[in-house]
């Protein structure tokens, strides 16, 4: 998935963190239970129907991490069905959260800082709805001598003003989509998490968009319901080394894989997005690792992705270099009957319009 907001605003975090170091702080977090709504069961017969199956007889396994041409050309296969199913299927909803926690070295001390995010989204036979939202979760020092040091509350409280960031996105039809980022979180937002209720649009003030527009905006390869933007074009090649497997007992492929991170072609729509987002030219994925979950009817069950960045803030007179570890995972449901939590109010989407 390209939308790593978490490790995106990072970039612009550290830089204040690491000239206003002080005290202590950070926003209330929580854990994340993404078992509502029956996410990650298995798709009923009508979804399962549409879908397009992956035929085992034409895939290699491995249990272990390989460079066998074949194995990776066989997870690369499974995804690309997967990633078009996704898009071609009359319903499904998902639901996802990420953390960030982002290094920089200043003077001899590293500074840290930490964000969470949360997002659902449900596309419902031409309807599409998504709701997201980020919220600064704290920061901290590293000491020389592996001591820990901490930023104040006034800190924490400013970053949080001017960082975090909601996203809400309804289109009636998937051809016009409008977009509001004015709602408003607190320190509680995350607690509240799957709810609706979590973020508040009083006044949505929503920007309108065409197909094309959205799409472009926001970094999408070919489709706004797809799963992942990345560039599989085997000829790369995208994948350096990964595994497969298959649990035939409940008809699940899984697979693990490292990006190639050194030919920027794979993940040049991540890539320009974060460097829009952050205002840095010097932006490098040192580390990508995907872990998805696939029913053998061809529709995802589950995608993590685990990824480390490096950048270089050039606008800065500091020249910070610095890194982040990031982490998203994303379930997915077809069941529209089992929907409770992610169901939108009529009310919600005719404010979007407005």
């Amino acid at each position: 998935m390209k939308k790593l907001t978490a490790s995106v605003i990072l970039v612009i975090m550290i830089v204040t963190i690491a000239l206003l170091a002080g005290c202590s702080g950070g926003a209330q977090t929580a854990e994340v239970d993404l078992t509502f709504d029956n996410l990650g069961s298995k798709p009923n017969a009508e979804a399962a129907a549409k879908a397009t199956p992956i035929d085992k007889s034409t895939l290699k396994f491995s249990d272990e991490d390989t460079t066998d041409p074949e194995v990776l050309a066989s997870i690369i296969k499974v995804i690309l069905i997967a990633n078009q199913n996704n898009v071609d299927c009359d319903f499904y909803a998902a639901a996802a959260y990420g953390t960030g926690e982002a290094k920089f070295k200043v003077g001899k001390d590293n500074i840290v800082g930490s964000m969470d995010t949360r997002e659902w989204r449900v596309y419902d036979n031409g309807e599409y709805f998504f709701d997201s939202y980020g919220l600064v979760v704290g920061g901290h020092s590293i000491k020389e001598d592996g001591s820990i040091g901490n930023v104040s509350d006034a800190l924490v409280s400013a970053l949080s003003a001017v960082l975090n960031y909601t996203e809400r996105v309804y289109s009636p039809d998937c051809k016009t989509f409008y977009t509001s980022k004015n709602g408003k979180s607190d320190d509680k937002t995350l607690t509240r998490y799957p709810s609706l209720d979590a973020v508040e649009y009083s006044k949505p003030k929503s920007k309108k968009s065409s197909l094309d527009n959205y799409i472009q905006e926001n970094y999408y390869r070919n489709d706004f319901r797809e799963f992942t933007s990345d560039n599989w074009d085997e000829s790369i090649p995208p994948i350096t080394s990964g595994l497969l497997r298959y649990d035939e007992e409940n008809g699940i492929y899984y697979l693990e894989c490292e990006t190639n991170c050194e030919d920027e072609s794979v993940l040049e729509l991540s890539i320009e997005s974060m460097k829009k987002s952050s205002g840095t030219d010097i932006f490098k994925y040192a580390k990508k690792r995907l872990k998805i979950e696939i029913w053998e009817c061809g529709l995802i069950k589950n995608y993590i992705n685990e990824n480390v960045w490096e950048a270089t803030l050039l606008p800065t007179t500091l020249k910070l270099k610095g890194s982040s570890d990031n982490f998203y995972e994303q379930r997915f449901t077809y069941n529209k009957e089992d929907l409770k939590v992610m169901v939108v109010p009529e009310s919600i989407k005719q404010n979007m319009m407005k």
